[in-house]
């Protein structure tokens, strides 16, 4: 079996395959829309990796220009009204910005994120490669629909199965699977979102055969009888937060200094602005300070935007960067301490993300754990790569991050009201503690539809569009959002009934559970006639 993973990236994607011959993961270089970056690690190791950015522009007749093409032709700076980045955050987050109308076409985050893709998809098979399976990872906060937008865009590429790991437990999946009995920490920090995820891995003993006579009845190949690597999430954190308000952050404070703002120096001038603001970045990376010069198009004078280390970190410090991830790291510790696990029970822990290159990300984190237990080799490929390490594994024990409930109008309140079904981190197979009641809302009613979704507690940047569908970004925001788990928002129908329903009368009992595949099912009884409507009824996947 040919397996591809694929880790769709705010700023940056990375595709790999297990190499047949030595069975280790293998970047792949993708042609001329690959970007080839050199890293450095703590201990000073220089590696070459290969990337394809994030971006994508639309030519003359709805012709798209991909990856690297983007950022070394500098399309987007030329014509930003064309220019799609930080497309993926929008999708995995479930907001949807205002579409654009480029040539009489319209663009959203999803039709995007899905050309872009499927061009990745042709690059495949023009390296004579055809996979029958792909890993596709995706932040630990991502809602059930842009799961679901995974699992049908397989389907659409024709390959035969299709799997969804988040990206910090793949990244430490990759690590531990090869140390059995490992307990990892991953700091995964990119373009978009901040992720983190405490996992512990096992050996599972083989199953004594089964024999009758002298004679073995197991079969010779029974994986499940040969014993293997088991992994067991512990904790996860999440924000969607990243390098991408970063280099805003950057902008906007240097525009503060000059008294100038975004709609003075107009959409070229913004685009060129953000592309400093990551160059200065990248390079505080490694040195003290960084300088970059900017022509300002619209005045037609010369600038120098210059930055250094402790003024990157005071911008991180004012917009609450730094205390976010402060906070996720206390929240992942929290969860962990509650399981009889210790700060100083976790072996390793792994930066992930460009922005974990950050000299005050990387060095809050070491501040916290030391210094020889933090790592970064892989800060571009530890997830691509980690998800590989699926195929190695006879289990993974996960749990639930979102809360899931039913959302229901009180008329009286003229508000939403939520029952909730399951918690979060609970963990699957499980099974709702009561039975929910329900009653009909209008005399006569033949069926009985439920809002079901996710009820989840977000931390990320505000986000602000204008009128032509670019975004900029503000102060760290959080709040609790419900995310219906259809897509088209439609509420689920879970019984018909006969007779009619009755005002003021209790008519349906509903129990929900979800089994070993995270599949939520309900059992439905109805409490006039007795019968059993639904038993076990699929609802929804949760991936």
């Amino acid at each position: 079996m040919t397996t591809v993973a694929i880790d769709f990236g705010t700023s940056n994607t990375v595709v790999c395959i297990l190499n047949p011959d030595t069975k280790t993961p293998e970047t792949l270089r993708l042609g001329d829309i690959s970007r080839i970056f050199k890293t450095n690690s703590l201990s000073g190791d220089v590696r070459e990796i290969s990337v394809v950015p994030t971006l994508v522009f639309v030519k003359n007749a709805g012709e798209l220009v991909l990856g690297e093409k983007v950022r070394s032709q500098r399309l987007g700076q030329s014509q930003p009204e064309r220019f799609f980045k930080a497309f993926k955050r929008n999708l995995a987050a479930d907001f949807q910005p205002p579409p654009r109308n480029i040539d009489s076409e319209t663009y959203t985050p999803e039709s995007v994120a899905e050309q872009f893709i499927t061009s990745i998809w042709k690059q495949l098979y023009l390296q004579n490669i055809q996979p029958d399976k792909v890993i596709f990872t995706v932040p630990v906060g991502a809602f059930e629909r842009y799961l679901d937008w995974f699992r049908d865009l397989g389907e659409s590429l024709g390959v035969a199965e299709v799997q969804v790991i988040d990206e910090s437990t793949a990244a430490a999946l990759g690590y531990a699977v090869k140390r059995p009995g490992s307990l990892v920490l991953v700091v995964d920090f990119g373009g978009g979102t901040l992720d983190l995820s405490l996992v512990r891995t096992a050996l599972t003993p083989p199953l004594p055969p089964l024999t009758k006579g002298g004679r073995n009845l197991a079969p010779p190949l029974d994986k499940g009888g040969l014993g293997g690597v088991r992994a067991e999430v512990l904790a996860k954190s999440d924000a969607y937060v990243g390098g991408e308000d970063i280099d805003i952050w950057i902008v906007e404070d240097y525009l503060r200094q000059i008294g100038s703002s975004r709609a003075e120096v107009g959409p070229v001038g913004w685009q060129n602005l953000l592309e400093i603001a990551e160059k200065l970045k990248i390079q505080l990376s490694q040195v003290n300070e960084a300088k970059e010069s900017w022509f300002d198009d619209e005045n037609f004078m010369s600038y120098d935007l210059q930055l250094n280390r402790d003024k990157l970190e005071e911008i991180l410090e004012s917009r609450q960067l730094l205390e976010q991830l402060r906070e996720s790291l206390d929240e992942v510790l929290s969860i962990a301490l509650g399981k009889g696990i210790g700060k100083a029970d976790i072996e390793q822990v792994l930066l992930v993300g460009g922005t974990s290159l950050i000299p005050a990300i990387s060095n809050l984190v070491v501040s916290y754990f030391g210094r020889q237990k933090v790592q970064r080799d892989k800060p571009f490929e530890a997830v691509a790569h980690g998800a590989l390490a699926l195929t190695q594994l006879v289990s993974v024990d996960d749990y639930l991050r979102h809360s899931y409930a039913i959302r229901l109008w009180e008329p009286y309140a003229k508000a939403y009201a939520y029952s909730p079904i399951f918690s979060k981190e609970m963990k699957y197979p499980c099974q709702s503690s009561e039975e929910l009641t329900l009653q009909v809302a209008i005399e006569g009613q033949r069926e009985i539809r439920l809002d079901i979704g996710e009820v989840a507690e977000v931390s990320q940047a505000e986000v602000i569009f204008n009128e032509k569908g670019q975004m900029t970004s503000s102060w760290l925001n959080k709040q609790t959002d419900f995310r219906s788990l259809d897509s088209h928002h439609q509420q689920v129908c879970v019984a018909h009934l006969n007779p009619p329903g009755v005002l003021g009368i209790d008519r349906v009992s509903v129990s929900f559970e979800v089994d070993e595949r995270r599949v939520l099912l309900a059992t439905v009884r109805d409490l006039v006639t007795g019968k059993v409507l639904v038993e076990k009824g699929a609802i929804a996947k949760l991936q």
